[in-house]
């Protein structure tokens, strides 16, 4: 159970981070290094609502409210997004299969719903790549509602794939040197309580 909990999580941290500019791979072993620095980089995409949907949505908000301070200190234009460090890139490529498989078992109304509304953030975000704060709660919704509409089993899968790969114990202190300690734990401790609603809600 707990194990399963935690995957949902990292799906979450996956889906957020594929949605950068620069495709970046679900973070694995990178959430167990440094949490709390990776906790809330939940730029995603916004999702049709399936059941449970007031529950993500207001869930989504106080994720959003919490870990925006968090947001807005990352440095968005940093390469370190765009790549996953050491790793095999035939390696990830099979991994990143698994997310994709993920992604055509999801509701195809809310994938739909997903780009247009990211390509709405997209548009708003200012110069530093950071979006709006009602964008960013729409955004953070929305990967709820679309993690809820997929079996667990998927979950798992995707969870296992990326768990395998192991970037390093340089790599939490690094990503937490770059953003006020404080707000990345507080950033990923509403993560977390966001997790519990989408598992909640998850078939």
């Amino acid at each position: 159970m707990a194990k399963a909990a935690r995957a949902v999580a990292v799906v979450i941290l996956g889906l957020c981070l594929c949605s950068l500019p620069a495709f970046v791979p679900g973070p694995g072993r990178f959430a167990r290094v440094a949490p709390a620095a990776v906790g809330a980089g939940a730029l995603g995409m916004l999702g049709a609502a399936p059941a449970y949907a007031d529950k993500i949505d207001d869930a989504a908000k106080v994720l959003s409210e919490k870990s925006y301070p968090f947001l807005k200190e990352i440095d968005w234009t940093s390469d370190v997004y765009g790549k996953l460090p050491t790793q095999n890139a035939l390696d990830v490529l099979k991994a990143i299969d698994t997310m994709l498989k993920m992604g055509a078992s999801m509701d195809p109304a809310a994938l739909k719903t997903g780009v247009l509304a990211h390509s709405k953030a997209i548009a708003n975000m200012d110069s530093k790549g950071v979006a709006t704060l009602a964008d960013y709660t729409a955004i953070n919704a929305a990967i709820g509602h679309m993690i809820s509409s997929v079996p667990a089993s998927q979950t798992m899968d995707v969870y296992n794939a990326f768990n395998k790969f192991n970037l390093g114990n340089d790599v939490g202190p690094y990503m937490m040197s770059k953003v006020n300690a404080g707000d990345a734990k507080a950033a990923y401790q509403a993560l977390m309580d966001f997790k519990d609603v989408v598992k909640a809600s998850q078939r």
